[in-house]
């Protein structure tokens, strides 16, 4: 006995008929209609993906009643890779209506084939007009779960087909909860989740990224830079502080008003009956009762922070010291008298100038230090401009201002092989000097074998070069008219400019960090909520305290190397 078919089949067996019908078909036999896709872009990733995990969704295609060709209506980029990698089958939606004719068969002056022809126009359109793409927290989030299954970040690469650069930085973000709770709720980029992950256990680091991010996201890697600068400085100085106080060495704060009277054992002799010029030494000193050490870190040009030791003695009248030469004097506070001042005034007056040379100095080593950072995160800038396929708008005109004006620094890199500018064009670094060294510079080889637009990118990067190797961390106080020139030409050209660049073109420019954004919250959990009071931090990530440096003293070697210095 056959059941008959209920309303509710017969419906459904309609509705799928209106759908189309499901089949598997070789995708060569298929034909590609027109498209408003210009170009299909069959990336390698795109192909490679295809090739392991076949057309995930069925192509879209009509059948022509003339010769029963399948037309491709969507899915022109699935079906050219599947060509290309060579599957032999793919799944395809048969719909129901008929493919418009084409050739000799095609009325292209009727109404029915104009208004085909525009329904397959709209329907390319708003497939891909209104399609989202997966944002970079959903691609974090979700590689996150893929982790959580056990996969390593190789076997996601492999599998989804992406690059193994983005992979590490996803993976690397991913293992952070609280950069991938940040990123899904203010929508952040992978680089700046990445980031947030990296300086996950710095509560007051992760909100000021989050603020930034948030608020001013183009400074987002002059803010990153600077903290990582600021972390390998603490490191370096926390190792040598450690190192000192195993060997039980006083390690002292320079900047620490409670050690005024300390004074570095260069400017001391070890009593008063010794010759003048009897320098006393540290080895001689360490039986002293007042015998500590100050650390001092510095940043020579184009290295790595360093620890140095200044050595001292915390009061040398006190155990019996006298300065090196007669003529220098001993911390004693005050400056010259003032007529009619009591000796509280005076003290006062000694106290209030002795603090506002500190907070001078606190001043310029913040700023060279945030120079330094700023340099790091410019060059990148440049190395990325300078890798495009053409010159942004104005170069030649640009290029051909500074050749006209002839600044010093575009003579002198001209002269001395313009090392900078190949390094920005990852070009191989010429040796052995510049002109007169008879060697071809491998930027003149670089434009003997390239095109117009290139040479003017080539061009571009001479000048560029020269300018951005004759800055300097003097450059926030004393900027020259090329160097301002230079930096507003970048600025010009979408580089941001970084706090302490902009005082290089008005020093009278505020220099403050953003507040942190009381509705920006970066205590959020893995869900995405707000965090409690007990998670936030209370450690300052840029602490002036830490930025104090040593006096300079134009007798010792060790302090007049242009270096930042911190205590």
């Amino acid at each position: 006995m056959t059941a008959e078919p209920t309303p509710a089949l017969e419906s459904a067996v309609a509705d799928a008929a209106a759908f189309g019908r499901l089949a598997l078909v070789d995708p060569g036999t298929l034909e590609l209609e027109g498209n408003t896709r210009l170009d299909a872009n069959l990336d390698a990733h795109f192909c490679a993906s295809i090739r392991d995990r076949g057309v995930r969704e069925p192509i879209t295609v009509r059948r022509r009643a003339s010769d029963g060709t399948l037309v491709v209506r969507k899915g022109q980029r699935r079906t050219l890779a599947a060509v290309r990698v060579g599957l032999t089958q793919v799944p395809v939606i048969i719909a129901p209506e008929p493919a418009p004719e084409h050739g000799d068969t095609a009325d292209t002056d009727s109404d029915d084939y104009r208004a085909a022809q525009a329904e397959r126009i709209v329907d390319q359109l708003v497939e891909n007009q209104h399609r989202r793409s997966i944002t970079d927290a959903e691609e974090v989030a979700a590689h996150q779960q893929l982790l959580g299954l056990n996969f390593k970040p190789s076997d996601i690469a492999k599998v989804v087909r992406t690059k193994a650069d983005r992979v590490r930085q996803t993976t690397q973000a991913a293992q952070s909860q609280r950069a991938v709770a940040i990123g899904s709720r203010y929508e952040l980029d992978l680089m700046q989740m990445s980031v947030i992950a990296e300086f996950e256990d710095d509560d007051e680091a992760v909100k000021l990224l989050t603020t930034v991010a948030v608020r001013e996201p183009e400074r987002f890697r002059h803010f990153t830079q600077r903290l990582r600068d600021d972390r390998a400085e603490k490191q370096v100085h926390a190792a040598a502080v450690a190192e000192l106080t195993a060997a039980g060495v006083t390690v002292i704060d320079r900047d620490d008003h409670r050690h005024a009277d300390a004074t570095e054992l260069y400017r001391l002799r070890p009593n008063p009956e010794a010759p003048e010029d009897t320098a006393l030494e540290e080895e001689t000193h360490r039986s002293c009762p007042g015998h500590a050490a100050a650390v001092i870190t510095v940043r020579p040009y184009g290295q790595d922070h360093q620890a140095r030791v200044h050595w001292l003695c915390l009061d040398p009248t006190a155990h019996g010291h006298a300065p090196l030469r007669d003529s220098m004097r001993l911390p004693a506070g005050g400056g010259s008298d003032v007529a009619g001042e009591s000796e509280e005034e005076r003290a006062a007056r000694a106290a209030a100038e002795k603090e506002a040379q500190r907070a001078e100095r606190r001043r310029v080593i913040e700023n060279n230090k945030a120079w330094a950072s700023a340099e790091t995160v410019r060059r990148e800038w440049l190395a990325e401009l300078l890798a495009k396929k053409a010159a942004p708008k104005g170069a030649a005109i640009y290029v051909a201002a500074e050749l006209g004006q002839g600044a010093h620094p575009l003579r002198k890199a001209m002269e001395s092989g313009n090392a900078l500018a190949c390094q920005l064009l990852g070009l191989d670094t010429p040796h052995g000097g510049g002109y007169y060294s008879g060697r071809v510079n491998p930027l003149a080889a670089a434009a003997r074998s390239t095109s117009a637009a290139r040479a003017t990118l080539l061009s571009l990067a001479m000048v560029l070069g020269a300018f951005e190797a004759s800055t300097h961390r003097g450059n926030w106080r004393n900027a020259d008219p090329a160097t301002q020139r230079y930096l507003a030409q970048l600025h010009e050209w979408g580089y941001p400019l970084s706090e302490v660049e902009q005082l290089a073109l008005d020093p009278a420019a505020d220099h403050t960090s953003p507040d942190v954004d009381s509705n920006v919250d970066s205590n959020v959990d893995s869900d995405g909520g707000a965090g409690g009071d007990d998670e936030a931090g209370t450690t300052d990530p840029v602490d002036e305290d830490d930025a104090a440096d040593d006096e300079s003293d134009p007798a010792d070697p060790d302090t007049d190397t242009g270096a930042d210095e911190s205590d």
